[in-house]
């Protein structure tokens, strides 16, 4: 029996399984459990609420801290996620710094994708050597087609990251959004923020959240055909 367990992103667990945890501890029941349910993975779990799976694991009298403060990415890059969540959002977190504008690149196909993501990214190479940069699909597919396409521009210190086999060097890691959560980059690029990739269904809400927020300082949005209708208006129209 354990005095004190800590569990994190518990969201991700299923009543079931955080019963198994809790039954591990001592009478007392010391528990912490974390996690962020706008971050949510995996929807068919049996989560749903705080309230309604503390209540299933007879915890309902348990206290719940929301954290009131936002320390990892600027404002602009939390109202975007906050906006992405839509009726799924809470109350976020309050940010402590500002920074540059959410920006979204449209192009016809993704060979001008390829190609205007190869000159961004070695001029950010050059300029800010120590940097981490995320490029990042919901699809493992469109992160394969896209790190042959940035390997052929001849994108240094490019890398595929395809089962969590993250180095944490500076250097630009291509991958898709099941991959990242948890981490933080100081640049992100969002690929195929499309209608196709990125449709009005909760899940995709919940990917796309937790994909813009790995951003600590600036998030690009690209997309091919028609852009995803979870972006804000104002930022579908003044894309460029």
């Amino acid at each position: 029996r354990y005095e004190h367990v800590l569990v994190d992103e518990a969201q991700d667990l299923s009543p079931v399984e955080l019963a198994v945890v809790v039954d591990s501890t001592t009478p007392q029941r010391s528990l912490t459990l974390a996690g962020d349910v706008a971050q949510r993975l995996l929807m068919d779990n049996g989560f749903t609420s705080w309230s309604s799976t503390l209540e299933e694991l007879g915890l309902s009298s348990t206290t719940v801290e929301p954290l009131e403060v936002s320390y990892r990415s600027t404002k602009e890059i939390i109202d975007f996620a906050t906006h992405v969540l839509g009726p799924l959002a809470g109350k976020p977190g309050k940010p402590t710094r500002v920074g540059a504008p959410v920006e979204l690149f449209r192009f016809a196909h993704s060979g001008d994708a390829v190609g205007f993501l190869g000159e961004a990214l070695r001029e950010l190479v050059r300029a800010e050597p120590l940097s981490s940069i995320a490029v990042i699909s919901r699809y493992p597919e469109q992160a394969d087609l896209y790190y042959r396409g940035l390997s052929n521009a001849e994108v240094p210190n490019l890398r595929r990251i395809a089962d969590q086999d993250f180095p944490f060097k500076p250097g630009i890691d291509v991958t898709d959004v099941r991959q990242v959560k948890g981490l933080e980059f100081d640049y992100v690029v969002l690929l195929e923020v499309s209608d196709a990739s990125y449709s009005r269904e909760d899940e995709a809400r919940h990917l796309l959240h937790i994909a813009a927020t790995r951003a600590a300082h600036q998030l690009w949005v690209t997309c091919t055909g028609t852009p995803s209708t979870l972006l804000p208006e104002e930022l579908r129209a003044r894309g460029y």
